[in-house]
């Protein structure tokens, strides 16, 4: 009997079925569903923008057995950068949704290509002498986040940064008795998104299966003639790039910024 009900749970979906299951205890509880619907959207947000943060961490651990404590650090820049970037193509925010949305991807963009270019030099310099020994990538992966987070307080300074927000991106949208921010919908369907990229890069593309069989054994791939090296090179800095656009989302969630941002 037990087993026929964990066969059924699996083909629904499994463990997934779990947020659905305190989504629908969470109705009952709250009553109003105008309240639900708000609190809901308000929660798959910040969710997601956790997610993205998140899964360069996971997609490093999980693949490359790297236990990197500097990850927040990649955060920290991207939301620095990504303000930097608004704060200078201030009066595109206010110019049209034309221009407010080139503003918008330019400040994106930067933040992932900073988080590209520091995944690169991170791996290459302090990651990959200590391949294979957990305690020295604690240890140094700590030390390169003290002095990431010095480099910030010399480059933007201890006072809290204000991130300005395109026009198109304030306010909310009522339906009803609903109100949900416009800005938190944006960082759901982004963060879906980039959950559908992954999915599809990781299962149903070649790089994505070389990766997973250069993880369970990669002495066998790379005597097939494949550079396992560079794609792990590749998924670091995949990482590193989600967890810049994860602070650059969360810096405009937040709309003001301290250097402890990814700390915390």
């Amino acid at each position: 009997m037990m087993n026929k009900v964990s066969e059924t749970l699996g083909w629904l979906g499994g463990v997934n079925l779990l947020p659905l299951a305190l989504a629908a205890v969470a109705f009952v509880l709250i009553g109003a569903p105008s309240s639900w619907v708000t609190l809901t959207v308000a929660g798959l947000s910040m969710g997601m923008m956790v997610f993205l943060m998140a899964s360069g961490l996971s997609l490093v651990f999980g693949l490359m057995d790297v236990l990197n404590f500097g990850h927040s650090a990649f955060i920290s820049f991207g939301a620095f950068v990504a303000a930097t970037v608004l704060a200078a193509l201030s009066t595109w925010l206010d110019g049209g949704w034309v221009l407010a949305s080139a503003a918008l991807a330019l400040a994106l963009l930067a933040a992932i290509a900073f988080g590209l270019a520091a995944g690169l030099f991170f791996e290459t310099v302090i990651i990959r002498p200590v391949y294979r020994d957990h305690l020295r990538q604690i240890l140094i992966t700590m030390g390169a986040l003290i002095v990431s987070e010095q480099i910030i307080l010399a480059v933007w300074g201890g006072t809290p940064v204000s991130v300005p927000r395109p026009a198109f991106l304030e306010g909310a949208w009522i339906v009803g008795d609903v109100s949900m921010e416009i800005y938190r919908l944006f960082a759901v369907g982004l963060g879906a998104a980039v959950f559908v990229g992954l999915m599809v890069l990781l299962n149903r593309t070649r790089i994505g299966l070389l990766i997973r069989a250069g993880v369970e054994n990669r002495e066998m791939v790379e005597a097939l003639g494949f550079k396992i090296n560079r794609l792990f090179i590749g998924v670091f800095m995949l990482g590193s790039a989600l967890a810049a656009l994860g602070g650059a989302m969360w810096a405009g969630y937040e709309t003001l910024i301290t250097p402890a941002l990814g700390a915390r």
